[in-house]
């Protein structure tokens, strides 16, 4: 078995962090507590006030306004706003602890610092999803199990989007990825790749970025789900479909050339696990993820080819609760 069960107790742990993060990314948006401190200046005699904070390493001022009844009432909600939101935060920061103490999966530090300031980007909020194996790793708590250690190995940030209505393209020298100072690790956007095959980076508006195209990252990121990654206060993120993501592992494993064998390895690691927890606990998810790969021929013989490669026992398994059930 490539997993281990989390205890019940932990795995409802990990429900109730889901469930404040949520809320706090909706109390976030309401309440749009503003970021710094609040600060004073005294000219000619009379007091205004500003709001600085911290970009980078410059200390900036934004101008509120003079002061007023009015404003000193918005500023003391503000502050209010934010210790409650303070608050909440160190709540989900004690059940994080108390994940890992139990034996939730939880990512390197470095990971959820960049994870976390992805986050603040507004990136998950703009329909960003995680892949690759953050959203793996994401998916043992949600599932409530732990996996092998040997397939949660990477030093990579995959980030799919579909913004197919905003796409430009770009002159291919433009880099689709972002390579953190210091650290063994990567962060790389990627969207659906629609049409003639291209290489040629697009370019998001929205985000600010540009993201390498990719075959079959639609049908991946199709039906996402959230998840909370485990570290600081919590992180939500967006996710793919667990069976979606099982069935795109399979057919990327046979796309991959010679000299990516290790990758492909590991990619057959991840969906052979995923597809085990999935049959026990999921099982109709698996033919409904099935049914969506229709559309692609393609994508349904590289699929089949990989099942094939699967251990015995769970390839026999998996064929057996497939069978009849499209596509053909």
């Amino acid at each position: 078995m490539a997993f281990q069960r989390l205890p019940e107790s932990v795995h409802t742990l990990y429900a109730e962090l889901l469930d404040q993060v949520i809320q706090a990314e909706a109390e976030v948006a309401a309440l749009a507590a503003p970021q710094g401190s609040f600060v004073s200046k005294t000219i000619k005699g009379k007091t205004y006030w500003y709001l600085q904070r911290m970009e980078g390493n410059r200390k900036t001022q934004q101008y509120l306004g003079r002061e007023s009844p009015s404003l000193l009432a918005w500023i003391e909600g503000a502050r209010e706003a934010r210790e409650r939101l303070a608050a909440d935060a160190s709540q989900r920061a004690r059940l994080c602890s108390m994940l890992v103490a139990g034996g939730a999966t939880a990512e390197s530090a470095t990971t959820v610092r960049v994870l976390s300031l992805i986050a603040q980007a507004g990136v998950f909020r703009m329909g960003g999803i995680l892949v690759g194996t953050q959203a793996f790793s994401a998916y043992g708590n949600v599932l409530g199990v732990r996996f092998e250690q040997q397939a949660l190995r990477t030093q990579d940030i995959d980030i799919g989007i579909d913004l197919s209505a905003e796409m430009e393209p770009l002159n291919e020298s433009v880099s689709t990825s972002f390579k953190i100072r210091g650290r063994d690790l990567r962060v790389d956007f990627l969207t659906p790749l629609l049409g003639p095959d291209s290489e040629e980076p697009v370019f998001l508006p929205g985000l600010g970025v540009a993201a390498h195209p990719l075959r079959f990252l639609d049908y991946l990121i199709e039906s996402p789900a959230q998840a909370a990654i485990v570290g600081l206060d919590g992180i939500l993120v967006n996710v793919p479909d667990p069976a979606r993501f099982a069935f795109h592992k399979l057919l990327i494993s046979q796309r991959r050339p010679v000299s990516e064998q290790a990758k492909a390895a590991k990619d057959l690691r991840q969906a052979g696990a995923l597809i085990e927890v999935l049959l026990l606990d999921r099982p109709g998810d698996l033919p409904i993820a099935w049914e969506a790969l229709r559309p692609s021929p393609a994508a349904v013989k590289a699929v089949r080819a990989a099942i094939g490669r699967l251990p015995a026992e769970l390839k026999e398994e998996l064929v057996r609760h497939l069978e009849g059930a499209a596509p053909a």
